[in-house]
């Protein structure tokens, strides 16, 4: 059974007067039959909000349960133990709260409690029960508490490698699948299964319609074929909210919609979209050229420049504990590449990053703050967020890979 979720719709009907919610500027209206939540200025958290490390996880010399080759997902038990996956070393990777490596789950095969070929799935279930999702085997393999193999769930779509993360529902398990496997990939949908505490498929969400698309350039040489989206050019983002919806919206506008059984809320605010440098610019348009012309060396630009400004927002996250984090794109810093070879006139000494913003939202729309994230985030595997604790995969100049914990704190003595 396939559901389509309703989408934020209609006219201003009330419009509920300003209000200040400690401390921050707010407009409550209603738009049909959805609530609009709509912060001017101001925020709940005090100024100079950080995330500061206090825990690390990960060698490069050292123990093999510590040295992590291509970590693929994490997830945090109820008790604060952390589990990850390697793509290297396909099993599940047990550490305490505090860092110490406990055990290790499963090992490489096609048997019960096996792994092949694990991606970004990998989910604690409210009894305790660890998920791990494996492509390479087609099936959910599911772990007890204890780490010892409990079942087998086939209901993935085969070599398909997910890059996101479960949804989870009280008991029910959202997982993201390619819904038409069998069309050609440019034609491919995702959308969102439900399955039960015992495996069993419930339905099929679909997510809602993209109202805006980045352009998409193409090149093409034989039967083969390359694509890359025009850089900083709104897109739309979603996310699945624990509370069993989802959370949507396009870069193009600060407006994000919760799609709540309730009612749909959408959460808006004021914010100046920060300028593309021309730097960023520079490099940007050089990545698109170099991935065009490697199959068409006479490949030319054929679609609209890139934006002078980064979108309103680039991307969604939901903690488990029901908050919204919003993601924008910040200031651009420069980055000396270590590779840098001077005497290739195609290479540049400067790489240039930015900054990622993180604006943080109850599930009432309720604006608490802005933080800037880690700048050694590895934004892909997903992180985890619960109240004000992130853990998250971080990557340093040598391209080591850690598991982080890190505490939101504020004020500058943070």
């Amino acid at each position: 059974m396939r559901r389509l979720l309703p989408l934020a719709a209609g006219l201003l009907l009330a419009c509920a007067p300003d209000s200040t919610e400690a401390g921050a500027d707010v407009v409550r209206t209603t738009a049909g039959d959805t609530t609009v939540v709509r912060t001017v200025r101001g925020a709940v958290w005090p100024d100079g909000a950080t995330w500061r490390s206090t825990l690390s996880i990960g060698t490069l010399d050292g123990p093999e349960e510590t040295s992590f080759g291509r970590l693929r997902s994490i997830a945090v038990t109820g008790d604060g133990r952390i589990l990850a996956v390697d793509g290297q070393v396909p099993v599940v990777r047990v550490f305490g709260a505090d860092g110490t490596y406990l055990d290790s789950w499963g090992r490489r095969g096609q048997g019960p409690g096996e792994l092949e070929r694990p991606d970004a799935g990998l989910v604690v279930l409210p009894d305790g029960r660890v998920v791990v999702r494996d492509p390479g085997n087609a099936r959910l393999q599911v772990f007890g508490p204890d780490g010892r193999p409990r079942a087998t769930w086939p209901v993935i779509t085969g070599q398909y490698i997910n890059r996101r993360a479960f949804g989870l529902a009280g008991d029910t398990l959202v997982q993201p699948d390619v819904v038409n496997p069998m069309d050609p990939l440019p034609e491919w949908r995702l959308g969102l299964v439900r399955i039960d505490s015992d495996g069993e498929v419930l339905d099929t969400l679909a997510l809602p319609e993209e109202r805006v698309r980045p352009h998409r350039f193409v090149a093409r040489a034989g039967g083969n074929m390359a694509e890359a989206d025009l850089p900083f050019a709104p897109a739309a983002h979603w996310s699945w909210h624990p509370d069993g919806h989802v959370v949507h919206g396009t870069g193009d506008r600060y407006a994000v919609t919760l799609d709540r059984a309730t009612g749909p809320l959408r959460i808006e605010r004021e914010v100046t979209p920060t300028p593309v440098s021309a730097g960023e610019k520079a490099q940007e348009e050089a990545r698109v050229f170099a991935a065009m012309r490697w199959l068409d060396p006479g490949w030319r630009w054929d679609g609209p420049p890139i934006p002078d400004t980064k979108p309103h927002f680039s991307g969604l996250l939901t903690g488990e504990d029901g908050r919204v984090w919003v993601l924008r794109d910040g200031p651009a810093f420069g980055v000396e590449d270590p590779e840098y070879d001077p005497t290739d006139p195609d290479d540049v000494e400067i790489r240039w990053r930015q900054e990622r913003l993180m604006d943080a939202f109850e599930r009432d729309g309720t604006f608490l703050g802005s933080v800037t994230m880690p700048r050694t985030l590895d934004d892909r595997v997903p992180p985890v967020l619960r109240g004000d604790t992130l853990w998250a995969v971080t990557r340093d100049d040598l391209g080591v890979q850690r598991i982080e914990r890190f505490e939101l704190t504020f004020g500058t003595g943070a």
